[in-house]
């Protein structure tokens, strides 16, 4: 009945600027995907990101037509002619409709990549704890700080212990012959490692790796600084001990950390002791003996150690969950973010629904006077807003994929190679915008249903 001032307005600024940003933005995140080092492929991941969501915005109208008669293409057969004149509404001002989606676009776009992040991380993780542990218990500080010898001797002591093999930490620095000066954490581990730890080696093994005066190094890591095993490498130790230690074993843990921290440095407590005595244990790796059931060795060694509470005992299961309450930490400060997304976002769709009833004032008295029941407009209004929300929370996850895919390669250069798309939190994420929906368009809704209709239709 009316027109809205400003809606045929062409698109091509926007269009070709959208292109040139976007263009821009995919190419940086082409560049972090193949990219095979960390520093520059996470340069080139926050260059896309800020591109890609720029670009994003801009084209946001361009996409309403398209987009939206696709959201709502269901709605005719399902709710009539209501259901028709809502998705032409959304469709009737791309450039509000764009601007009012946006803020929920961006706060999905993030809880959407770092989800994707977050799973994988879960996923790698998992499947290295894993692929590498192989001791039934691990016994470590709350904060993985070392703790007493006393709590050795505990756990040795402990009936139905089989097998505990020792694992320390220290600092250290090593010259490589590349003539860098790698400052690093090392480990050190008793002789029988391998009962206890699944380790791939790609040169030695766990006994040439744990001799005295010997080492084990990353494989990526050694290659990247010229290292081959058998080549001596001056390590510096913590009192200003140093020593010439020989890479006796080169590891591929598929990690650039291999099993330790940077450069997947280790070698045998004896080493350690010479060059960094007096250390305490870290961890404490734990097989039962023959005929001692896993929960019966884990209540003895709680019961040996209730008087270090902060030492835990825990199997593969209690390490998993370690990581998973790790990475969630993260996910709950981006949940946090969509909070403030979510409230920001309703009340921009309340007040473009405000806008838009009073801007169809007139309209609107017209549709109640040849029959259109309050409850008919009050739907109307209300699949108007729900659409607009879905298509704000879908071109946020659809952002959100695509960086959490990139932000995923980013990570396997560290290792963690799983890429993992928590499927049930998009489809959840959905959802929950169709209710905002609906939550954002009561007010105006009901509004627009105690409307005058002699008023309305005399309104100018």
């Amino acid at each position: 009945d009316a027109e809205v001032a400003g809606v045929g307005r062409p698109l091509r600024v926007r269009a070709v600027a959208g292109a040139v940003v976007g263009a821009a933005g995919a190419a940086a995140l082409a560049g972090c995907a193949v990219s095979e080092r960390t520093a520059s492929a996470a340069s080139l991941l926050g260059l896309g990101v800020v591109l890609t969501l720029i670009a994003t915005v801009i084209a946001g109208p361009l996409l309403v037509r398209p987009v939206i008669r696709v959201l709502g293409g269901a709605f005719p057969a399902l709710f009539g002619s209501v259901g028709r004149m809502s998705q032409r509404n959304a469709l009737r001002n791309p450039r509000r409709t764009g601007a009012t989606a946006a803020a929920l676009m961006v706060g999905l776009a993030l809880v959407g990549g770092m989800s994707v992040a977050s799973e994988s991380m879960t996923a790698s993780f998992d499947r290295q704890i894993d692929r590498t542990l192989g001791a039934d218990f691990v016994i470590q500080n709350t904060n993985f700080l070392p703790f007493p010898k006393e709590v050795t001797d505990e756990v040795r002591g402990t009936e139905g212990v089989g097998l505990v093999v020792r694992g320390r930490f220290t600092p250290v620095a090593v010259r490589l012959p590349d003539g860098d000066r790698v400052e690093t954490t090392a480990a050190g581990y008793d002789p029988r490692l391998d009962e206890v730890a699944n380790i791939t080696y790609t040169a030695g093994d766990s006994a040439a790796a744990l001799a005295d005066g010997r080492l084990a190094m990353d494989r990526d890591f050694a290659r990247d600084h010229g290292v081959r095993a058998g080549s001596t490498v001056p390590v510096e130790f913590q009192g200003g001990r140093s020593a010439e230690l020989t890479v006796g074993a080169l590891t591929d843990q598929d990690s650039a950390e291999g099993f330790g921290t940077q450069g997947g440095l280790y070698f045998g407590l004896g080493t350690l002791e010479r060059y960094a005595p007096g250390g305490q244990d870290s961890a404490l790796y734990v097989n039962a003996a023959p005929g001692t059931g896993d929960d019966e060795l884990r209540a003895r060694l709680e019961a040996a150690l209730d008087p270090y509470p902060q030492v835990q005992v825990r199997d593969l299961a209690d390490y998993k969950q370690l990581v998973h309450d790790q990475i969630a930490v993260l996910l709950y400060l981006v949940y946090a973010l969509l909070g403030l997304a979510i409230i920001i976002a309703v009340l921009g769709v309340v007040n473009t629904l405000a806008l838009s009833v009073v801007e169809r004032t007139r309209e609107i008295g017209l549709l109640r006077a040849i029959g259109l029941a309050r409850r008919q407009l009050r739907r109307m209004i209300r699949l108007e807003s729900v659409v607009i929300a879905v298509f704000g929370a879908v071109l946020g996850l659809a952002l959100g994929l695509v960086w959490g895919v990139c932000t995923q390669q980013v990570l396997a250069l560290q290792g963690m190679t799983a890429l993992a798309i928590p499927w049930v939190t998009i489809v959840a994420v959905v959802i929950g915008s169709a209710v905002i929906g609906v939550v954002a368009a009561l007010l105006p809704a009901l509004r627009a249903s105690r409307m005058n209709v002699l008023a309305a239709i005399a309104h100018e």
